[in-house]
Parts: C-alpha cells; sequence; structure tokens
C-alpha cells in the first residue's frame, strides 16, 4: 500500500495516507476471519483457495467498505481492483471487482451478537477457535466476549514522563504542541493521550518522556528498589521497564541484558535520549547468564512470550500462535526463571512478568520454580499497589492486568524473594 502511493505520486506518502495505510494493514489483521466469512458468500472459490495477492485486495477493500465510513465505497472499490491488476494474474481484478460489488448489492452475512452467540464469538470477532475455546474455558462466555473485544479495539497511546521532569510542566507544553492528555491512574507519572501524535513533540525526542503502555509502565514499579545495591534486568530490551528502573535507583548501576546485539543498540538508544547513564547494556542470554550465584539484590525477568496480551496493538499474533508455542515459551520462561532465581543474594527478589496472560507463561512457570527452589517464596503484589488497584492481585498474591478492564495490554508478574539465611 506505502510502495503504490509512492509511485503514484512521484514522493513519499504523506502522514495521512500512512495513516490510512497502517489502519486498512492493521484492520485486517484484526478482521480477518470476519472478513473471509463474507467474501466466501460472493466468491465462486473460498477465499483461502485464492491466490494471495487476490485475498489481500479482496480484504482491504471488504475492511473499507465495512469499516471505515470515511472511504466512499467507489473508491475503496477502484483501489483495490487497481491493487489486483497490479499485483495478480491476469483476470483477478475482475474477480475482485465483482465479489465486491455484489456484496454491496447484498445484505451483508455479517455475524452479529443478537444471532448464533458461537458464531458470533468466533467469526464475528475474528479469532482462532482454540484461542477463542480458551477464553470461553478461562472466563465463562461473557467474559471471553470482553476479551475478544478489547483484543480487537485499537490500543491506547500511553505516555510515562520522566523522573527528572516537572510532570505538569510536560503536560502544559504537549497540550501547547496541541497533544492533550489525561492522567492515568495505574502508574506513577502516567499520561494517556485522548488527541494529537506525541512523536510530533519536540519533548519526546529531548527524553521528557516516553511512549510506553500503561500496564508495561506498572510492571517496572513493582520491583521494590530500596535497600539493595545491585540490579540486573536479564531481558532489558528495548528499555522501557528497564529505564523507569533506573531512574528509580539512580545513580546506582542497573546491568541491563538482552540476548542479541540489535536489540541492545535499541536499548542504547532508549537509555541516551531519556538520559539514563547508570543503565549499563550488556549482550548477554538470560537462559545463561555471566554472573556467579548469588550476584545481584534485585532481578527483573520479563520474559520472551507469546505477546497474546498484546493483540490490540499486534493482531498478527492471534493468527500464528498456537497450543504448542505456548508450551515451548513456558519451558523456556522457566529455564530463564531458574537462572534469574540463581542470581539473588539472601534476600534479593525478583520480578517475574511477562505480556500474556496465559497460564503456561505465567502461573505455571512460578508454580514450579518455587516448588523446585527449596528458601524462594512468593511475596503477594498487593502490598506494593494502591489500594484502588489491589484487586488486580489474584490469591496467589501475583498481578494480572487484562486489556478489557483498563484498555492496557494484558500482563503478568509475579514477586519471588530467597530466604535471607
Amino acid at each position: 500500500m506505502i510502495a503504490r502511493l509512492e509511485d503514484a505520486e512521484g514522493r513519499p506518502p504523506s502522514d495521512r495516507d500512512r495513516a490510512l495505510a497502517r489502519e486498512l494493514v492493521f484492520g485486517v489483521l484484526r478482521w480477518r476471519r470476519a472478513l473471509d466469512y463474507a467474501l466466501d458468500t460472493y466468491s465462486r472459490r473460498p477465499v483461502s483457495r485464492l491466490d494471495l495477492p487476490v485475498r489481500i485486495a479482496l480484504r482491504l477493500g471488504l475492511y473499507q467498505l465495512r469499516y471505515l465510513d470515511r472511504v466512499p465505497a467507489s473508491a475503496a472499490v477502484h483501489e483495490s481492483v487497481s491493487l489486483a491488476a497490479a499485483f495478480a494474474r491476469p483476470g483477478a481484478a475482475g474477480l475482485v471487482n465483482a465479489v465486491l460489488r455484489a456484496y454491496l448489492r447484498a445484505d451483508h452475512p455479517w455475524p452479529h451478537r443478537g444471532g448464533d452467540r458461537d458464531l458470533y464469538l468466533r467469526t464475528g470477532l475474528s479469532h482462532p477457535d482454540w484461542l477463542v475455546d480458551r477464553y470461553v474455558k478461562q472466563l465463562g462466555n461473557d467474559g471471553a466476549k470482553r476479551r475478544l473485544e478489547a483484543n480487537n479495539r485499537s490500543p491506547s497511546v500511553f505516555l510515562r514522563v520522566g523522573l527528572r521532569g516537572d510532570f505538569d510542566n510536560v503536560r502544559r507544553q504537549l497540550e501547547a504542541d496541541g497533544i492533550r492528555t489525561e492522567r492515568f491512574p495505574l502508574a506513577p507519572r502516567c499520561l494517556k493521550v485522548t488527541e494529537g501524535n506525541p512523536q510530533d513533540s519536540a519533548l519526546h525526542q529531548e527524553g521528557e518522556f516516553h511512549i510506553q503502555d500503561a500496564g508495561s509502565q506498572l510492571i517496572a514499579w513493582l520491583l521494590p528498589a530500596e535497600g539493595a545495591r545491585r540490579y540486573f534486568d536479564a531481558c532489558a530490551a528495548p528499555g522501557g521497564k528497564a529505564t523507569i528502573l533506573a531512574e528509580r535507583i539512580g545513580p546506582r548501576p542497573l546491568i541491563a541484558a538482552d540476548v542479541r546485539t540489535s536489540r541492545i543498540e535499541l536499548l542504547r538508544n532508549t537509555a541516551r535520549r531519556l538520559s539514563a547513564p547508570n543503565l549499563l547494556p550488556l549482550v548477554a542470554d538470560a537462559s545463561r547468564p555471566p554472573f556467579a550465584a548469588r550476584s545481584f539484590d534485585r532481578v527483573l525477568l520479563d520474559v520472551p512470550c507469546s505477546g497474546l496480551g498484546t493483540l490490540s496493538r499486534n493482531p498478527d499474533i492471534k493468527w500464528t500462535a498456537s497450543p504448542n508455542r505456548l508450551q515451548r515459551l513456558g519451558k523456556s520462561a522457566l529455564q530463564m526463571a531458574r537462572a534469574a532465581a540463581s542470581l539473588l543474594t539472601p534476600g534479593g527478589m525478583l520480578l517475574y512478568a511477562t505480556c500474556s496472560l496465559e497460564p503456561e507463561e505465567t502461573s505455571e512457570p512460578v508454580r514450579d520454580l518455587l516448588a523446585e527452589t527449596p528458601g524462594l517464596r512468593a511475596i503477594p503484589l498487593r502490598d506494593r499497589l494502591p489500594e484502588a488497584l489491589e484487586p488486580l492481585v489474584g490469591d496467589d498474591g501475583a498481578l494480572r492486568l487484562a486489556p478489557e478492564d483498563h484498555g492496557t495490554d494484558g500482563y503478568f508478574a509475579a514477586l519471588l524473594q530467597r530466604s535471607s539465611i
């Protein structure tokens, strides 16, 4: 889409065109199953059997017809036909034109809330069967519907104002730049953007704030910083949580590791922009950290995961994740958690976190780690939260932040402590 815009105009696309292209790509990813359900009604061949360029053109066209009122129907059809003509085999443009115009002429076969509930959850809300079944089992039908609907919303934009800046002054300057915000109580110094693009503000490049999900911000405040000297973030890139922790403990050093050099470069750039000189980047594998046992008083372990808590901003994940992948990631998480726990000094604390709410990646690795590690115990996170947020903590003492409740990414966190002897 971006490439076509550049070719058509002979110059790079405008911000408006880029925003539309992004809306189309993410919209099709969110609603792919629902789109294909409708397209199958009008296509002589199932959409799954059509060539990929044809499928893409049909989905882009139908997404605009169904969800984007600001795009005229004639323009949506014309652009989709043009895409098919440019990238698909001969004759594909006619098929795309016929299918989309048939949709415009007929009643729209769309699963709706008042119809077949199972069809609505699976197809109308556009998720794979295995994930819908999992949500229904975990949350019941009503809870599953809320989770599925939350996954399909466009994500909110949250800002974190650095500790070195004046919170109210930063907010006033953002307002002067045309960026409206409101305080968001989930995390300290957190703002929710209600209008404008914060990346357009010079304050962003100056490091006065960082664009970061509110749930991610909260996680970084859950690890107690007081009473410690040595700190380690085992999976630190791209640096949102690490720079919060570095700000909290400054000038004490934070060793911040990641396994890939490219991600360490992201971490360095984030630390440089946010003026976190006490953050010390290190290329290291969290499952085999290059440190002796009992080297750190505090360890933050935000394990690599499926990302199923981030479907509103990463809708492609729901089409690539699988139960088998969850099992593999859970085993990897447990291996990293074992390594992290071995680094704790007596009385040291480990915060285990992940942007998923699935048991294989959350409660199960923590349960197994506690069962096999004498002297390691769970510390209820309820004591680390304001009273209004205490309901986020379960009977096991761990925090679960659901996207349907606060409009953030989904997160899990558990605080563990080694005995002092």
